[in-house]
């Protein structure tokens, strides 16, 4: 992580249960996870066109979505049928306000494993 990147949010006031319309467009844009694949960060780009809509109701201040969208755009590379799996994940601790460290950190050590295990599955 770069030094002047933010580690933690500026509004920590925990956001509210995000509702169905928004989970329903995020289900939908997550089958897209491979449209935008790059060998630089793999699926990061379809993961944060995914995730978007949930970040937008939950950081409505901008510098922290701004930030929460930068930690978003990190390298990924899970499975695509269990990658809304993850996204419940990160969205809760987003939710919450934890620390972007800390996201980053379960965000990678959740969707690395489950790219292996549902390659092994299902490829």
């Amino acid at each position: 992580m770069e030094s002047n990147a933010m580690t933690s949010y500026k509004d920590t006031t925990p956001a509210a249960r995000l509702d169905n319309q928004t989970l329903n467009k995020m289900v939908w844009r997550s089958c897209q996870l491979q449209a935008a694949f790059n060998y630089e960060r793999m699926q990061s780009a379809g993961w944060l066109w995914a995730i978007l809509p949930g970040l937008e109701k939950i950081h409505t201040n901008k510098d922290d979505l701004a930030a929460s969208m930068t930690h978003n755009m990190d390298f990924l590379n899970t499975h695509p049928f269990f990658v809304t799996f993850v996204m419940g994940i990160v969205l809760s601790m987003e939710q919450q306000k934890t620390d972007i460290q800390t996201i980053r950190s379960v965000r990678i050590s959740t969707a690395a494993p489950l790219g292996g295990i549902g390659d092994a599955l299902f490829w």
